[in-house]
């Protein structure tokens, strides 16, 4: 045998090196590789979820057509049978051959609709102006006219109604305070009549002006440089300096108003709903941040706060004292107050929001459990008209099964979630949360969302797009104040302007330890119960003229017969 070649045996040793190496770098590359597609999932999802943070656009709600949902929800009841109330219900009806159909909601169903209730046609609508004055403008034939009558006789006429707008103006209220001398005084005597009550001393505004102010800063989110500019075509150019000592002066008057209403929300409300958003601030140099925070308590008030801080002291201070029901959302604040009784109650629909972000990375999924909620909120809109205490058991009852649903199919999809994926927090959410969104089983007087409060937020927020910031934190201030007056009146059915305009009147001579008599809850029988001299401050100056001048003409009328 032929000796092998040492140079040729060091080249093949080196070589299965080189292959055993060749071999471990593969392995190496092949896990760095489902590493790189783990990391570029994670990136994506990372990428969603920036995007779903982001404030979205207002004209895309978290809307899906009914259509969709009632599919999702069939294709969950074809798994797990449909929602039955107890189990006499589900004897019946496996026992039952030609089952009667459920008997529709007293409100008729179809979300409150009557079904019954004839279409109304693509026409133009009727509008109603049985509140408006009516201008008459006659207009007769071009040959009548030239013949200035003569030879016509008129046998009628037609109108035509059309709506029409009259610019508004200012106007200069003029009071004129008569001075009299008495007759025959020894030493003379003058006397002179007073400024009427219902008018500011030191003030160059009335109510009726400030009240406007208010209402087109607050409710319509009018930034008060554009009703600056807005006033010349009124005839009056009003700097913005004018209308900020305006606010100024009535909120020095207002403002104990809502610290009365907060301190009866806090003693005596049985649920109170709140949620907060950010309000920035102009500093110097750059925008500060603050934060704007609102309660409803019960059908009571609604309560704006300001606030430099979201946290869970100063949420223990705005709330001081209460010791009711929270509806809120699961941020970490609140824990404070749950640590002092307070009960927890959940807004199911955070967790239709979080089931909605999923539809992005599982949309069959995430239907399914849109599918089902979209059940519970129609148990909800279909028992809303059901009053106290039997609505409790009656929202309990329709509630209950699909709630069952919901849990089983929570179960079922669990093991099947990949984590760090929007369902899985959508799952977790739900899990964090289950008892207090439960709590609305046992209370009638609660409601399964805090859409309300978000409500109310959000005419701050679109209001930033006319206004971008506060100037300083008064205007934070002054806006809390006079929303949680406007949005009161709204939950009261109250007219704001009108009660704006009469509080504004009356405050200076209102007792500071009554201060709650003048909220929105408590003001049509405040009003009823004045005296005829608080009853007189309300009337406007004009009205009051008009009645001091018929009252004259009557007198004088009598005195010459």
């Amino acid at each position: 045998m032929r000796a092998s070649c040492p140079r040729c045996s060091l080249a093949e040793a080196e070589l299965t090196q080189l292959r055993a190496a060749n071999a471990e770098l593969k392995a190496q590359l092949a896990e760095l590789d489902a590493l790189c597609t783990l990391q570029q999932g994670d990136l994506a999802r990372l990428k969603v979820e920036q995007q779903r943070d982001s404030a979205p656009p207002p004209n895309k709600p978290e809307h899906m057509p009914a259509e969709t949902l009632q599919l999702a929800f069939e294709a969950v009841v074809d798994t797990f049978g449909a929602p039955v109330a107890n189990d006499a219900e589900a004897e019946s009806a496996a026992t039952s051959t030609d089952p009667a159909p459920p008997p529709p909601p007293a409100n008729g169903g179809n979300n409150g609709k009557d079904p019954n209730r004839k279409k109304r046609g693509h026409g133009r609508r009727d509008l109603d102006t049985t509140n408006l004055p009516i201008v008459e403008h006659v207009v007769d034939p071009p040959e009548v006219v030239a013949a200035a009558g003569v030879g016509y006789v008129k046998i009628g006429a037609e109108h035509s109604d059309r709506v029409a707008h009259r610019p508004a103006s200012w106007v200069v209220l003029r009071v004129i305070m008569n001075k009299w001398s008495k007759v025959d005084a020894k030493p003379t005597t003058i006397v002179r009549a007073e400024l009427p009550p219902s008018l500011w001393p030191r003030t160059m505004a009335d109510a009726s002006a400030i009240a406007e102010t208010i209402m087109a800063k607050y409710d319509l989110s009018l930034p008060l440089y554009r009703q600056e500019r807005a006033s010349p075509r009124l005839g009056f150019p009003l700097p913005r300096s004018t209308l900020c000592g305006w606010l100024s002066e009535a909120h020095g008057y207002l403002y104990r108003v809502v610290d009365a209403m907060m301190d009866e929300a806090c003693r005596t409300a049985h649920c109170i709903a709140t949620d907060a958003t950010s309000a920035p601030i102009r500093q110097v140099g750059r925008c500060g941040s603050q934060h704007v925070f609102v309660f409803i308590a019960d059908k009571q008030h609604v309560i704006f706060r300001p606030a430099l801080a979201h946290t869970g002291e100063v949420i223990s201070d705005l709330l001081q004292g209460f010791g009711g029901k929270l509806l809120s959302d699961a941020a970490s604040i609140y824990g404070a107050l749950y640590k002092r009784g307070v009960v927890a109650v959940f807004c199911w629909a955070h967790v239709r929001r979080y089931f909605w972000r999923a539809r992005e990375t599982d949309p069959a999924r995430a239907d399914e459990a849109l599918g089902i909620l979209a059940k519970l909120f129609e148990v909800e809109r279909d028992t809303a008209h059901i009053p106290m205490p039997e609505r409790t058991g009656e929202r309990a009852r329709r509630a209950a099964p699909i709630l069952a649903i919901f849990d089983a199919w929570i179960e079922r999809v669990r093991l099947a979630v990949e984590p760090r994926t929007p369902l899985a927090a959508a799952l977790t959410y739900y899990d964090n949360q289950r008892d207090g969104l439960r709590c609305f089983l046992d209370d009638g007087w609660l409601r399964i969302d805090n859409n309300l409060c978000e409500q109310q937020l959000r005419i701050l927020v679109l209001g930033r797009r006319n206004w971008s910031f506060f100037e300083n934190r008064n205007g934070a201030r002054w806006w809390c104040v006079f929303r949680s007056l406007i949005a009161s009146c709204a939950l009261h059915e109250l007219e704001p302007s009108q009660y704006l305009e009469e509080i504004l009147r009356l405050a200076p001579h209102w007792p500071l330890h009554r201060m709650l008599e003048l909220s929105p809850r408590y003001w049509a029988r405040t009003r009823a119960a004045l005296t005829p001299d608080q009853q007189e401050i309300l009337r406007r100056p004009w009205e009051t003229a008009a009645k001091t001048a018929t009252a004259s003409t009557t007198t004088s009328e009598s005195a010459a017969a």
